[in-house]
């Protein structure tokens, strides 16, 4: 029994024992997972203090970055007085006054061509020969038709003459005398043909050699020796680049501001300085589709240095209006059907609704005349298209302090605004 009773208690004690270590165990991995999760909360909320300052100082700019534009004196311009050209753009190429295709007249082979691209030649002076035997054969046949009718005309006139002394003294009668008139005039006319057939022949002998039809450039060249021509096949393309035009469209809307005589300042690549032409022709008809009409510039071009073919763009002077107030057309706003320009008073920025009238040309610029603005002459507005920019902000240039506005420059500006 008393051994039965201490194997009890020593089981008694075992399982208490083993409990305890089990509840122990637990009570641990608790503690654990508890300060565990502390830490990540403790971690995650001093991220959290860290990224919402950094937030909050990209996204909201600095006072003085909100209240400061700084311009350079190249974004400025003022309000000034020019005579203002008033002037219509214009796009075109350039075209020879004087060019043509040179065709061959008669047919056969090539013998000599001693023109190319590019060679300068005088009027007359010979391009190409064509092979001239058969032409020459011709001519020798038509001239030996020609003596042939030569002595019958003149056998027919020696007739002629002596019938009339017979029919005079009675040994012929009337109709043998009409018969020898007649037979004379058929020599005559039969002569007339022949003579006519060799000047043809001659001219086709005369044809076998091709010659410039007046002093220029050859622009194109389609023969080569040896090859065959046809007659009115094109052999070379002349053209005379003394004188040139340029061939503009211009819209409907406008042609009846265009004028002859009125000047014209175009540029072509390539070449440094504006060329001054003037219009001297008006077509009298639209272009089909484009419904524009295509005016003639003459273009003078005596150091031969513009060529065929060459683009040009160029302003038309259609009027001029003498001391309009003007601003750079860039510094014009448009918004739908209003205008505005950003100006200067005060120190600040405003924005300045306005009326425009023309635009046009003044000393190498364009510009934009105002109506009747509310702006003093002289006053600075923004040059450039630098977008939209904050009204009422401070103005400095590159490199200077912020301007600041004298007392009332608020109301100044708020007034110019108005």
């Amino acid at each position: 029994m008393r051994y039965r009773a201490a194997c009890f208690q020593i089981q008694i004690r075992s399982l208490a024992m083993h409990s305890s270590r089990k509840r122990n165990i637990v009570i641990a991995v608790i503690i654990v997972v508890i300060v565990l999760a502390l830490g990540i909360a403790h971690t995650l909320r001093k991220r959290a203090s860290a990224t919402v300052p950094a937030s909050a100082s990209a996204s909201a700019p600095s006072s003085t970055d909100e209240s400061v534009i700084e311009f350079t004196p190249g974004d400025l311009s003022i309000l000034t007085r020019h005579t203002l050209s008033e002037t219509l753009p214009l796009t075109g190429s350039l075209r020879a006054v004087t060019q043509a295709a040179v065709k061959a007249k008669v047919a056969g082979s090539a013998l000599d061509v001693r023109a190319r691209e590019g060679d300068t030649v005088k009027a007359g002076q010979i391009l190409a020969t064509i092979d001239a035997r058969d032409y020459t054969a011709r001519a020798e046949q038509s001239r030996g038709q020609m003596a042939a009718m030569a002595g019958q005309l003149n056998i027919a006139k020696q007739t002629l003459e002596n019938n009339r002394v017979l029919v005079e003294k009675g040994f012929i009668s009337k109709n043998a005398f009409d018969t020898a008139q007649s037979q004379y005039a058929i020599a005559a006319a039969n002569l007339a043909a022949a003579r006519a057939a060799l000047a043809s022949s001659n001219l086709s002998v005369a044809d076998t050699v091709v010659r410039a039809p007046f002093g220029g450039q050859i622009a194109s060249r389609s023969i080569e020796p040896g090859e065959r021509v046809a007659v009115d096949s094109k052999l070379f393309d002349v053209v005379d680049l003394t004188q040139l035009e340029l061939e503009a469209p211009v819209p409907v809307g406008e042609t009846g501001r265009v004028r002859i005589g009125q000047t014209v300042s175009i540029r072509f690549d390539g070449i440094d300085a504006p060329i001054t032409a003037a219009v001297t022709r008006i077509n009298p008809a639209a272009q089909p589709g484009s419904r524009s009409i295509m005016i003639y510039i003459r273009v003078p071009n005596p150091a031969v240095t513009l060529r065929v073919g060459m683009f040009g763009t160029g302003s038309l002077t259609v009027g001029s209006t003498p001391n309009a107030l003007v601003v750079p057309a860039s510094s014009v706003r448009t918004d739908g059907p209003s205008h505005s320009v950003y100006a200067i008073s005060g120190g600040k920025l405003v924005e300045v609704p306005v009326t425009t009238a023309a635009t046009g040309e003044a000393d190498g610029a364009r510009w934009t005349q105002l109506v009747d603005p509310p702006l003093k002459e002289g006053q600075q507005v923004v040059k450039n298209n630098l977008g939209a920019l904050r009204v009422g902000s401070a103005v400095r240039m590159a490199g200077q302090a912020a301007a600041v506005p004298a007392a009332g420059s608020a109301a100044t500006a708020a007034a110019t605004a108005q």
